[in-house]
């Protein structure tokens, strides 16, 4: 670490402290009065670079998953926010070192430093002179990220400033990770209402599957006994009986086969949202067939949910449809979701169109794929939304929302051996498209998550 000089007099040495205290006092009151992380994230850097008087700042925090340090916030040239979603490896670049080490660099000369990223400032027309690094951590010791404070306005970065900003990080890693832990309590307790709600939805709907069971020999005895007394009646009557009954006879196996299968079905939904939400993966049941009747059935059923709202669903088929290997409950519940999801975001008058396509040439998952697309006019979100949305994080934007729809999206790609990808730009729309591959693979891999 390199050190600038500094004053040991009694009045510089209350100055520094005096600044400590009220960047203490700013950094609580931001971070216990909101509870959004990014607002969190937000704040942590407007306190820091007021505390050290600098004109740049980020926060990386820590992807497990694959040993990533992600651009979670930055403050600074207008184009800056282009970096947000950004990963880098875990042990790159001076954040790499201090996120590995937990040891706080400061740099006044970056530039002749080997492991500055100078290629990341530059790509949105920064230039980093100076820096200061300090490591995110729990009050166990635990890495959760970095956060670096760049170019101090007047003279260099010194002992005084690294010490203020490494009381800003240890309060700012504590808040981190509490958010974190109240998102993980908010899942757990919805899986655990959903794991009730599952056992009293099988508890109600058992008695429709048993009358349904029970009706069934009942109604055939009584067609059988109908049967005969028909037959000692003039044809006259034989008919008016045979036309009357008609739709009956014709239709009500039918009827009950649909009955039984909606009461399995909705067992089966509700078990797997509530495996879902617990982290327990379903094993698919992967048959040969045919995706477009199961795609367009999810049309179907969220087409008087968009008319409602004025938007115009489409659904559309590129490509010579083909017999697919997949699970049709997989698939239906990640298409179903899509839409729906698409549907409170779309501004009345918009449209959400959904592309089926098959790509016979080439190889997975740029070839070789059934590809589903559905695309929206809606409101976008901002790059890191999306990065966890396809990482699999269960990552909602509204109020009170638990993004259960898009990780039952990603467990559906997963299942397959697909990839799930997307693309959004803030005030304009979202596209995400799962890819399947055409053939069937012996085990299932995570998907890929990437941009088309």
């Amino acid at each position: 670490m390199t050190d600038s000089a500094r004053s040991d007099s009694p009045a510089s040495l209350l100055a520094v402290r005096n600044r400590q205290i009220a960047a203490v006092h700013q950094i609580t009151q931001v971070l216990f009065a909101k509870l959004g992380l990014d607002e969190r994230l937000r704040d942590v850097l407007a306190v820091s670079m007021r505390a050290v008087d600098a004109t740049a700042g980020s926060i990386y925090l820590y992807r497990e998953a694959d040993d990533m340090l992600v651009f979670e916030y930055v403050v600074g040239p207008p184009d800056s926010s282009a970096l947000v979603g950004t990963a880098l490896p875990a042990h790159q670049g001076i954040a790499g070192h201090v996120f590995t080490t937990g040891e706080t660099v400061m740099e006044n000369q970056v530039q002749r430093d080997t492991r500055h990223r100078r290629d990341i400032g530059e790509s949105v027309g920064f230039t980093t002179h100076s820096i200061v690094t300090v490591p995110l951590k729990t009050l166990e010791g635990a890495p959760v990220g970095v956060m670096q404070i760049l170019n101090k306005k007047s003279g260099d970065f010194d002992r005084d400033d690294v010490e203020v900003l490494e009381i800003v990080a240890a309060i700012a890693a504590t808040a981190i990770e509490n958010s974190k832990l109240q998102r993980e309590a908010q899942v757990a307790a919805v899986a655990r209402a959903v794991g009730h709600l599952s056992h009293d939805i099988k508890n109600k709907v058992a008695p429709i599957s048993m009358v349904a069971h029970m009706l069934r020999p009942d109604m055939e005895a009584m067609f059988e006994q109908l049967g005969a007394l028909i037959e000692r009646c003039s044809s006259e009557v034989r008919d008016r009986i045979e036309s009357a009954v008609q739709v009956v006879r014709s239709e009500y196996q039918e009827h009950w086969d649909i009955v039984l299968d909606q009461v399995n079905a909705v067992q089966e939904h509700t078990k797997r949202i509530s495996d879902v939400l617990k982290g327990i993966t379903t094993r698919p049941q992967i048959e040969l067939q045919d995706p477009i009747p199961l795609i367009e059935e999810q049309v179907r059923l969220l087409q008087p949910v968009a008319r409602s709202r004025n938007l115009r669903l489409e659904s559309h088929v590129e490509g010579e449809p083909v017999p697919v290997p997949l699970d049709k409950f997989f698939l239906g519940s990640a298409v179903y979701n899509l839409i729906n999801n698409a549907i409170p975001e779309t501004p009345e008058g918009g449209s959400i169109v959904i592309r089926t396509r098959f790509v016979a040439d080439g190889e997975f998952p740029e070839g070789r794929c059934l590809a589903v697309e559905v695309t929206d006019t809606g409101s976008g979100m901002p790059p890191h939304v999306l990065d966890r949305i396809l990482r699999g994080d269960a990552t909602s934007t509204k109020v009170g929302g638990t993004g259960l729809g898009t990780k039952i999206v990603f467990n559906a790609a997963k299942a397959h051996g697909g990839v799930f990808l997307g693309s959004s730009e803030v005030g304009k729309g979202t596209t995400f498209v799962i890819k399947l591959p055409l053939t069937s693979q012996d085990e299932s891999v995570s998907p890929r998550p990437a941009h088309p």
